[in-house]
Formats: C-alpha cells, sequence, structure tokens
C-alpha cells in the first residue's frame, strides 16, 4: 500500500549481496520509457540489505501464464498483441534501451476480458543502455533460452536485433504453443493464420540480425487489412484477472514514513498452544493450594515495617500511663482509644514500652525498630 498516494502498487524485493545485483537493480529503476505498452517502474526504498521498487499492478497475468491456460490462441489476437509489443519495443529501442529478456512471462496484460487486450512490457533488469556505462560481462550470455537470439548466444554485444529476434519467438508461441527450436525453423503454418502474419513471424526469426526488420518496420507491416482488429478478433478468449485487485484501506489521519523491514515470523501455532496449556495447568494448581491452605483464616503475623492500615475508633479515654501495666482484662484495646489490630501498627510516643494483645492474641509492645516511628511489634 503506498500510503502517500492511497494506492496498491505490485513490489518487487531485491537483497543487494554484491555489485551485479545492485546493478540488476539500478537499471530496472532507472529506465523510465513513458509508453502505454511499457510497464516503468513508480518508486523505490531500501534499508540495511534490501531493497524493493514499486510498479502498477497489473491484473491479467502474463502470456505465458494465458497460453498456458488456453492454448494456442486467434491469430487476430495474436497479430494485435505482437502490434502492441513491437510499439513497445520501438519506444524503448528510441530510448537507446535493448531489453534483452523479452519473453511471455514479461509481457503483462491488464484485465480486459473479452474486449482489446493491453499488453505491457515489464522486467528491465537486464537491459542494457547503449549510451550508459556498464559492468564488463565477458563471455556472459543474458537471456532466456528459448528467446536467446544466435548472436547473443554467441557472446555478440547488445543490440536492437536480439529483441526483434525475441519478439518473432513470442509470435510463435502465441500461435502455436511453442517457440521455434532453431533460427529460421518454422513449423507447419497453422490454420486460419493470414500469410503476412506468418511471413512477419519468419523475418523475425532470421539467423542474420541485419536481415531481420526494425520494430517499426514490423509494427508498418502489420498494418495489412487482412490483420486489422475488429470485435470479434479476441474469439472465446477471457483476458480477466488473475491478481485479485486489493481495496486500500480508510486514509490515516496523519500518514506515517514507509518503512521496509524484514518479515518477523510469528509465533508458531504449536508454540501458542503450549504457552495456553501451561497457563491454564499453573492456573488450576494455585486454585488448588489456596483451597487447601485457607490462608485468609489464619491470623496475619507480621514482623517490622508499617503499612497503612483500617482502625477502629473508641471512645476518647485519658492518656495511659506507661508506669502503669495493662491488667488481663483490659488487652485487646489501649487508653488512646484505638484498638490494636495487628503487628505494625502505628502508635504513639507517649505509648512506648506499653505491651498489648492484638485482635487475632498476639502480644506486642509499642518500641521503635532501626530509627523508624513507634509501632506495634511483637513483644519478647
Amino acid at each position: 500500500m503506498d500510503e502517500r498516494e492511497q494506492r496498491v502498487v505490485a513490489a518487487k524485493v531485491l537483497r543487494q549481496t554484491d555489485a551485479a545485483s545492485l546493478l540488476r537493480f539500478l537499471r530496472e529503476q532507472a529506465t523510465r520509457v513513458e509508453h502505454p505498452h511499457v510497464l516503468t517502474p513508480l518508486g523505490w526504498a531500501g534499508e540495511d540489505d534490501l531493497v524493493l521498487f514499486t510498479m502498477p499492478v497489473v491484473e491479467g497475468g502474463s502470456l505465458e501464464d494465458l497460453v498456458r491456460r488456453r492454448g494456442p490462441l486467434p491469430p487476430l489476437l495474436v497479430a494485435e498483441l505482437v502490434r502492441q509489443l513491437l510499439a513497445g519495443l520501438g519506444a524503448i529501442h528510441d530510448a537507446g534501451v535493448v531489453h534483452r529478456d523479452v519473453k511471455p512471462a514479461n509481457l503483462l496484460l491488464r484485465a480486459t476480458g473479452p474486449g482489446r487486450p493491453h499488453l505491457l512490457v515489464s522486467d528491465f533488469g537486464v537491459a542494457v543502455d547503449l549510451a550508459g556505462p556498464r559492468l564488463t560481462e565477458t563471455g556472459a550470455v543474458v537471456g532466456t533460452p528459448g528467446y536467446l537470439a544466435p548472436e547473443a548466444a554467441g557472446g555478440a554485444a547488445p543490440a536492437t536485433p536480439t529483441d526483434l529476434y525475441a519478439a518473432g519467438q513470442v509470435a510463435l508461441f502465441l500461435l502455436t504453443g511453442v517457440p521455434s527450436a532453431a533460427p529460421a525453423v518454422l513449423p507447419a503454418r497453422p490454420d486460419r493464420v493470414p500469410d503476412p502474419l506468418w511471413s512477419l513471424v519468419g523475418d523475425l526469426l532470421l539467423a542474420d540480425p541485419g536481415a531481420r526488420p526494425t520494430a517499426a518496420a514490423a509494427l508498418a507491416r502489420l498494418g495489412h487489412p487482412a490483420l486489422a482488429w475488429h470485435p470479434d478478433a479476441v474469439g472465446d478468449v477471457r483476458l480477466d484477472a488473475v491478481t485479485a485487485p486489493v481495496a486500500p484501506p480508510p486514509r490515516p489521519t496523519a500518514p506515517e514514513p514507509t518503512r521496509v523491514r524484514s518479515p518477523q515470523p510469528g509465533p508458531r501455532p504449536s508454540a501458542v498452544r503450549a504457552a495456553l496449556l501451561t497457563a491454564l495447568v499453573a492456573g488450576a494448581v494455585v486454585a488448588l493450594v489456596l483451597a487447601l491452605w485457607r490462608p485468609w483464616d489464619r491470623p496475619v503475623e507480621q514482623e517490622d515495617g508499617p503499612r497503612p492500615t483500617p482502625t477502629t475508633s473508641a471512645a476518647p479515654s485519658a492518656p495511659a500511663t506507661p508506669s502503669a501495666p495493662a491488667s488481663p482484662s483490659d488487652r485487646g484495646s489501649v487508653d488512646v482509644g484505638r484498638v490494636v489490630t495487628r503487628v505494625g501498627q502505628p502508635c504513639e510516643t507517649a505509648e512506648l514500652g506499653l505491651r498489648e494483645t492484638t485482635l487475632t492474641g498476639v502480644a506486642v509492645v509499642c518500641r521503635t525498630a532501626g530509627g523508624a516511628d513507634p509501632a506495634w511489634r511483637r513483644a519478647g
């Protein structure tokens, strides 16, 4: 969720571990060809060794997904898809960029249902800016088998004809369900495939890169009247959403900055169940001990340390004299009008040395301890 723009986006996460993978990210992020049939990154974010960049969500899946589910496509639908692919490649090449990985999995579709399709060229991770600096790739072969031009497989420098060869293989895959096994080798033409489309596919798959048409020239050949789009060209194919759209949450009152974090694993269900069971058992043991011990039925006997406690008022009387010890009949109260309820209850300075008995039958004396205020403490 892009909280700044309040929209759902697709995020691609890369873990940067070396210069080559970082360059791949920079290539894909920096390739910003503005064209209706090119999927352009929207933005990026990074934290530590994690980097992500965002792209628009394309709900219809890829051409590879479509053919795997549906099989070969109607020829006029293929002509329209190749037309849009070549239009996107033309804009990419005009920007001085070679894609180098044109294949059905990187060609995404909007969810247009039974209407006219909308194709987007995506994934510029191995693209090359012909005018910009790049890492030396000695002996490296970049591309996908089956869509790799013969000169690229031989280690030739990146050039736009390699993308046109891949476009021819994509067209063949859409028409037959499989790419060509070798350059310039075509299977038998499927029924109902118009000659202008089939001949263009053959020219795009020529082994000689110089003999292949450019994107603009190939696009012009697809303007043949036999390949014109009409509402029935899609046949029984529907380009429905394969990625469920996500509803954006309510706009926050104070948007927070976006943070990129590594996923943190949550507690396993088994660990949660074990913790709950342990808590229940411990609670049952405590309840049983309290029921058997019943500490509330026993006298409270505490040592030093005065604590505030409720007191019971009695009728005022004259202060008692320390020299007159309390008789047994007087135990349980003091002459200052308060009942001694427990050990540690505060007493007055005038009561120092006076002995009493608490309501629970404990003999106490009013005295100080360690510099503390006078309190009723155990006698003896």
